[in-house]
């Protein structure tokens, strides 16, 4: 994994996260050890030791031994002994003194997992350093061998398999402007060291070095491609009946694959019209939005099994849903009920290389997104199907109230009178249409600038012009609704 090597700048102003956190010289070492264990146990990260406050309190206040205490941490406080890299920043404290910050920076583990002298295992979580429960550190341990994968030498890949072109963009990504490739794919964790037996030092590309860069990744590791299917109708039919309109197969780079997957989606949506509450009017939309299926397909590439090598990754679309299949279960402590905001790499080479480009979104941030991006357009949470072999993403379309134009429809039911309604009463229309029903504080959410009486005011003109009806068990029920008058 590439940790960034951060700048003073950087070392206060940057958050605090999956990555990288800051703490006071004085901090407690077994605490410290454990925020190491954490980060080593998921995608590495480095912490800023000599900043307290987001001031620079540096490092020279402590005595020599305590000093040692903090080089020795890895191998006195952490179990197995773990490489801890340290490097020193020279910084102005707060008094105005030259002093230093280190940086204590970990690599992520492979196949192993570091706990503390108590024998107690953490794991980052955010900006969180998450003791695991006895469930999670046995999930943690099978995971272990799956992430591994990522890590192994692929003895037969050569130079001369990468793709020139993405090679090229990766340089650029990296400023890097050697004669050497290696010296830039080896730390990045995409390439291995060994020696031969006569003592030689020769590299070969990882899987992750090879699926990120080689022209032809199914060479080496069959199941590395995306299928795009588009059916007609909503289920899929075999035989005679074969209802396969569209068939795409993709193959290449990661980063080439997930271009033309995003362009072969992309092609084969439709638009639909729908009314913004914001404004008032009818805006065309797509059928469904483009963060949240593009941060699908990326999820399916960036966390996927790829030690499941008989399986690939599927892009299946039906008339009223879009369905990701991504082989491998879920990883280690992420569940269905706390995927949208817990975050852990199965590769995280491929993880950081896809974040520094660009495809993948700040850590713990895409999955999110993707629930905030399908409400926006009045459309079902994503629906996530799980077990062992593979993690299934459904985004619904809600094409039975989608399938034709909003604006004729409405003004047909509703007749002259669509003309003379005001914004907000637009809005509860739309939001009556689009769901079935509108609730009051519903309302307001959606026409966040206006106060609560005037939403009220108008959800009563129109149950008085005969648009809306109220439904309720009780003229001060809570649970009171407004429907579309048939």
């Amino acid at each position: 994994m590439n940790i960034p090597k951060y700048d003073k700048k950087d070392l206060l102003s940057i958050p605090e996260g999956k990555t990288f956190d800051r703490k006071s010289a004085k901090y407690d070492l077994n605490k410290l050890a454990n925020i190491l264990i954490a980060f080593a146990n998921a995608d590495g990260g480095t912490v800023a030791l000599g900043i307290n406050n987001k001031r620079y309190e540096g490092v020279n206040l402590l005595a020599p031994q305590k000093q040692n205490d903090i080089l020795q941490i890895g191998s006195q406080r952490i179990v197995p002994t773990i490489k801890i890299e340290i490097t020193r920043k020279p910084v102005v404290n707060i008094q105005g003194l030259t002093d230093e910050v280190w940086l204590l920076t970990v690599q992520p583990a492979d196949d192993k997992i570091y706990a503390n002298k108590k024998d107690e295992v953490y794991l980052r979580i955010g900006d969180e350093t998450h003791r695991t429960t006895y469930e999670e550190r046995k999930n943690l341990e099978f995971d272990k061998g799956i992430r591994a994968f990522e890590s192994q030498i692929v003895n037969e890949a050569i130079l001369d398999d990468l793709d020139e072109d993405t090679v090229a963009e990766y340089k650029k990504l990296y400023g890097f402007e050697g004669d050497n490739l290696w010296d830039l794919l080896f730390p990045k964790g995409l390439a291995k060291r060994i020696r031969d037996k006569n003592d030689h030092i020769i590299y070969r590309l990882t899987v992750a070095g090879v699926l990120l860069l080689s022209k032809y990744p199914t060479a080496f590791i069959p199941g590395a491609r995306i299928r795009f299917i588009r059916y007609e109708g909503r289920e899929a039919k075999t035989g005679a009946d074969m209802n396969i309109v569209k068939q795409i197969r993709i193959e290449g780079p990661l980063t080439k694959m997930l271009q033309q997957a995003s362009e072969s989606l992309e092609a084969q949506l439709r638009t639909f019209s729908s009314l913004d509450t914001k404004s008032g009017k009818f805006i065309d939309v797509p059928e469904y939005p483009k963060g949240a299926w593009l941060e699908g397909i990326v999820n399916a590439v960036t966390h996927r099994g790829y030690n499941y090598t008989g399986d690939d990754i599927r892009i299946l679309m039906f008339d009223d849903r879009l369905e990701i299949h991504s082989p491998g279960g879920l990883p280690a402590v992420v569940t269905t009920e706390n995927i949208r905001h817990t975050h852990y790499s199965r590769n995280p080479y491929i993880a950081r290389a896809l974040t520094d480009s660009g495809w993948v979104r700040e850590f713990g941030e895409g999955v999110d997104r993707i629930y905030i991006d399908m409400n926006k357009y009045f459309l079902d949470d994503p629906v996530y199907r799980v077990d062992s072999n593979s993690v299934n993403l459904i985004l619904k379309n809600n094409i039975i109230v989608r399938s034709f134009r909003k604006n004729d429809d409405l003004e047909s039911k509703i007749g002259a009178d669509w003309q003379k309604l005001n914004f907000i009463e637009k809005a509860a229309v739309g939001l009556a249409y689009e769901h079935g029903s509108v609730r009051t504080r519903e309302l307001s959410a959606a026409v966040d600038n206006y106060s609560m009486s005037s939403v009220r005011n108008g959800l009563k003109h129109l149950t008085t012009i005969g648009i809306l009806e109220r439904v309720a068990s009780a003229p001060t029920s809570p649970n009171q609704y407004y429907r579309l008058i048939k």
